[in-house]
């Protein structure tokens, strides 16, 4: 009876650190996002206005991809961006907020999404003529 638990207990060790290599064996890939824009023209807006465009991104990858922060270039932007992981072949939105006031003439503004793709930096940008 001791060796059948012998027996049982060597088999469960074994079969745990074949597991354990198994999942170190697995490649480490990354997502791969890509934005199906990198700009946008609002145009003519007047003074006060506040408007927003949503930016499709696609994760071209095989592996899921986080947006871990985003950096915007002023206190005149908002950026609203999804908190859950993009799975691999799917997409999302990265919406970007201008509040115009304070603000006159040619107006370019820059957004930068952080993520742990194969890239790691994304470059958006907004303008627009404030009358």
């Amino acid at each position: 009876m001791n060796f059948r638990l012998i027996g049982f207990f060597v088999f469960n060790v074994v079969v745990s650190v074949s597991c354990i290599n198994t999942a170190k064996k697995q490649p480490q890939g990354k997502g791969k996002l890509r934005f199906t824009e990198l700009s946008y023209n609002f145009g003519e807006l007047k003074h006060g206005d506040v408007v927003g465009h949503r930016f499709k991104v696609i994760n071209d990858g095989a592996y899921p991809v986080v947006i871990q922060k985003v950096k915007k270039g002023c206190g005149c932007t908002d950026v609203v961006f999804p908190k859950k992981p993009i799975e691999a072949k799917d997409s999302a939105y990265v919406e970007v907020v201008f509040d115009t006031k304070g603000w006159n003439g040619r107006q370019v503004k820059q957004v930068v999404v952080h993520a742990n793709d194969s890239i790691k930096k994304h470059e958006l940008l907004i303008w627009a003529s404030i009358k």
